[in-house]
C-alpha cells in the first residue's frame, strides 16, 4: 500500500543531522541552480564548505540575506519508500574566525570534491519540513547510514 505521511519536527531534524551529501538550491547570477554537497548540521543551521569563487560563496557572502533550499533524502528502488527532509531559510557566509575555529571541533562539513573549499556557507533553516513515503517502516529506525563525525 502507497502512503505519504508529514514528518515531525523531531524527526526532521534527526535525519538532516544524520545525512552525508544533500541538495543546495539557489538563484545564482545566471539563474536557478542546484548543487550536490556535502554538509553537516550545528545548532539550527547546515553548513557546507565551497570554493572562494563559486556562485553559491558570491551568493553567501553578498549579504542579501538570500533565501535557499537544501534538500536530502533516502530512497528505497526496490520497495518504492523513501524520506526527504527540506530546509529553507536566508543563507551567509560564516566568516568569524571564532566560530569557525568551534565548527572544526565539534562537526566540520567535509568536501568529497577536489579543490580547496576555504568558505563555510551556512543555510539557518526558518522552515524544516519533511515526509515519508510508504508504509511498514520508520526512516528514523531503519537508516543504513550515518555519519561519521
Amino acid at each position: 500500500m502507497r502512503s505519504e505521511t508529514e514528518l515531525d519536527a523531531e524527526d526532521c531534524r534527526t535525519l538532516l543531522e544524520r545525512g552525508v551529501v544533500g541538495r543546495i538550491a539557489f538563484w545564482a547570477e545566471d539563474g536557478p541552480r542546484i548543487h550536490p554537497v556535502n554538509y553537516s548540521v550545528l545548532d539550527d543551521a547546515v553548513l557546507v564548505r565551497t570554493k572562494p569563487a563559486s556562485a553559491l560563496a558570491r551568493i553567501a557572502q553578498g549579504g542579501s540575506g538570500s533565501t535557499v533550499a537544501f534538500q536530502v533524502d533516502g530512497l528505497d528502488h526496490a520497495d518504492q519508500r523513501g524520506w526527504s527532509v527540506l530546509a529553507r531559510g536566508p543563507v551567509d557566509e560564516l566568516s568569524d574566525a571564532e566560530a569557525v575555529a568551534a565548527l572544526e571541533r565539534v562537526r566540520p562539513p567535509r568536501a568529497w570534491a577536489p579543490g580547496e573549499r576555504t568558505v563555510v556557507v551556512r543555510v539557518c533553516w526558518t522552515e524544516l519540513t519533511g515526509r515519508r513515503l510508504g508504509t511498514g517502516w520508520d526512516p528514523v529506525r531503519d537508516q543504513d547510514y550515518r555519519r561519521l563525525r
